[in-house]
């Protein structure tokens, strides 16, 4: 099912508390208003850097008047009018300083009927020479080669780019996932991160650069009236010269978006399937190649969004769907039987994640609607048009650049004739809950529900009103919105019942995974779509699709090696797998020749410590992750017998003892072998010996007392 789709009176206290403190004297930032800009020069013991802030309305078409409201030497703000045919609007900015850098909010208030125009928030380096970038991107696009791996975390000189904040389709490289703009001076080890603030109220967002310094965020189909305030923040953080720093500053600020509600998630998630397979299993094997979990290919249900039908008994059956009409087993399905399902499984040490989705309803959805044929006596449910039509017809996906206001249609998904639907309408909502309480009393072995086809929330529904969006030149409801609508009951509903929730995200971005424990990528064999939906889970669990074993091809090691590289889990050769990898004796060689690697790094957390590890002369590439109470350091990409030295810069209460042992895994061996025990410091510097390219390396507190 899972296919390519088609796509107030302003005020200047912050909402961090312990971000109020203002600098002292030595504050490297000096604020001024120049040029009708604000103006900020960052002063350094060696050096110096000056950069502009300015919100702009491109398309409007008289000059804006500027006006200069109020100066210290700690804040600074002023107001633009600007004016857009018949329509205008006031933009007030306001910059303050702060311990960590620089406070800069944007309000727009508008006069007359609503309307939209882009809205670009830009800073303007005056001199970029010798200055590097990153964001949350696919990879440096200077050094990616389209279908193959790169390294997302390599910067880049700033240069003509234009990414959208999610992507804009599930296939797009030019994307953005965490809205962290950095900027670089390695030599002088000078970091800067301009970030938007995960709190507002992030409808479509652009991230636009140039070479000659400029970076800008472009928010879109914002409603400017008189009756709806928009408020944008931005933060501007100075920090080393690293991408983690900046990373790290947004995830200790906006930690909701970046940590699992269920800490179970890291627990229960590794190598992946997505079958529908109810037979018996090698459990060792599988063990050993590093499985763990099960989305549950969905066809258990009677059609999509009827996942749990509401029967008499638990062990009332009912026609499972026929995919492309093949019949699954015995083409029937009780709940009993779901359950009985994953109880087994639980039993062998795996876990199941039921399927779920709030975007999509019914199969062979017919328009226009005619009530079935011979359906006296037989409840609503068993027939989807008749469900669809009679109890949730105002949850339909209206979008009005697809349709005009006269034409009734439905919006098609490309699965079996399902319908695209929108999860801010109460009744449909209301269903979804309803879906979502039974799983919680029916199916208490299923470690909790995947969402999938989060891309039509790029959508707006022409049909329904949220108050703050505008596209298509009508007031529209976000599904972006509508999503963080149901999020806010569902998330706490499963969470609070000791259920995950994972998703398909297709639509990437940080302030949708506010309720989502983990990622299941449906294209984690694409390699901008894994770069991307990893940054999306560096404290949370990812398991990446694999198709085939064409995936692995021409180098089935570097393949495994980048997986470990990001700590993504890939899906494993599993009977009944869905459009992915089904078992094959010469790939699954390679999976038990890394599933002791991966099986070592569940529960991984990211440490972004600014500047943490080095491979010296950048011979191989390696990256540091926390996992429990060790360091496991994955080193990779190097020559096949190659030694190189590693230089660690480590938080120094990691670790509780004054010695650490040092051990290494390799692929293709079971057991850990102890290189060094070391006395423990700040910086440590190791020589680690690679096999086939790559190494496993621990660090752990010496045993005893």
């Amino acid at each position: 099912m899972l296919k390519q789709f088609l796509y107030p009176i302003f005020s200047i206290v912050t909402f961090f508390s312990e971000s109020k403190k203002i600098f002292a004297q030595d504050t490297p930032f000096t604020i001024e208003f120049k040029n009708e800009k604000l103006t900020v020069v960052i002063q350094q013991k060696d050096f110096s850097k000056t950069f502009s802030l300015e919100t702009v309305l491109p398309q409007t078409n008289q000059p804006a008047i500027v006006k200069l409201l109020s100066a210290d030497e700690n804040s600074i703000s002023s107001s633009k009018t600007f004016q857009y045919f018949n329509h205008s609007c006031t933009v007030t900015n306001t910059l303050v300083k702060t311990s960590f850098g620089l406070q800069w909010d944007i309000e727009i208030i508008g006069e007359g009927e609503p309307y939209t125009v882009p809205i670009e928030t830009v800073m303007k380096w005056d001199n970029p020479k010798s200055m590097q970038f990153w964001t949350a991107w696919s990879g440096n696009p200077l050094k990616s080669e389209t279908g193959k791996w790169s390294d997302p975390f390599v910067t880049a000189p700033l240069q003509n780019l234009s990414m959208v904040y999610g992507g804009e389709t599930h296939l797009s490289p030019n994307a953005f996932v965490i809205p962290v703009a950095s900027s670089f001076i390695k030599e002088k080890n000078f970091g800067l991160s301009f970030i938007q603030s995960l709190k507002d109220t992030i409808l479509g967002l652009q991230l636009n650069t140039s070479d000659d310094g400029k970076i800008a965020y472009t928010h879109l189909n914002h409603r400017i009236s008189n009756g709806n305030k928009i408020h944008i923040r931005h933060f501007i953080v100075l920090h080393e010269a690293d991408w983690r720093a900046g990373v790290k500053w947004a995830y200790e600020n906006f930690p909701s978006y970046f940590l699992p509600k269920q800490a179970i998630a890291n627990d229960i998630a590794g190598g992946g399937a997505y079958s529908s397979y109810e037979g018996q299993l090698n459990v060792q094997k599988y063990k050993q190649m590093g499985f763990s979990i099960n989305w549950k290919a969905s066809l258990d249900f009677p059609y999509m969004g009827m996942f749990i039908p509401p029967v008499k008994t638990d062990d009332q059956k009912w026609i499972r769907y026929k995919q492309r009409d093949v019949t699954v087993g015995d083409g029937l399905a009780s709940i009993n039987g779901l359950e009985q399902y994953s109880k087994k499984f639980k039993a062998m040490g795996f876990h199941t994640l039921s399927y779920f989705n709030v975007t999509e309803f019914g199969n062979k959805i017919i328009y226009p609607y005619q009530p079935a044929i011979n359906n006296e006596g037989e409840a609503v449910w068993k027939n989807a048009n008749d469900f669809l039509y009679t109890k949730m017809y105002s949850g339909l996906l209206r979008p009005s650049k697809i349709l005009p206001d006269w034409d009734s249609r439905p919006i098609f998904s490309n699965w079996e004739d399902c319908v695209a639907m929108d999860p801010g309408d109460s009744l449909y909502q209301a269903f979804l809950m309803e879906q979502a309480k039974l799983h919680i009393q029916k199916l208490p072995s299923s470690s909790g529900i995947c969402i999938d086809r989060l891309d039509w929330l790029r959508y707006y529904n022409g049909a329904a009103d949220d108050g703050v969006s505008f596209a298509d030149g009508n007031k529209t409801r976000s599904l972006i919105l509508s999503w963080k609508s149901i999020m806010k009951k569902l998330g706490p509903l499963m969470h609070d019942n000791g259920k995950v929730i994972f998703c398909n995200p297709l639509y990437r971005r940080i302030d949708l995974m506010e309720q989502i424990d983990g990622i299941y990528d449906e294209f984690g064999n694409n390699p901008s779509s894994l770069n991307l939906c990893t940054q999306l889970a560096l404290f949370k669990p990812i398991i990446a699709w694999t198709i085939s074993k064409n995936d692995f091809q021409p180098n089935p090691d570097a393949y495994f090696q980048h997986h470990l590289y990001l700590g993504a889990f890939l899906t494993v050769p599993f009977p009944g797998n869905d459009h992915t990898i089904t078992p094959d004796t010469a790939i699954e060689k390679f999976y038990l020749d890394y599933g002791e690697m991966f099986n070592a790094i569940k529960g991984r957390q990211w440490m972004l410590s600014a500047n943490i590890i080095n491979v010296e002369n950048d011979i191989a590439k390696a990256n540091v992750f926390k996992v429990k109470d060790k360091v496991m350091i994955p080193v990779i990409h190097g020559a096949a017998n190659n030694r190189v030295n590693l230089r660690l810069n480590l938080p120094n209460d990691l670790f509780k003892k004054d010695k650490v042992v040092v051990k290494v895994l390799y692929p293709g061996e079971s057991k850990w072998k102890k290189i060094t025990i070391t006395k423990w410091k700040a910086e440590i510097k190791l020589p680690v010996t690679l096999k086939r390219g790559c190494a496993l390396v621990s660090l752990e507190d010496v045993p005893g007392k």
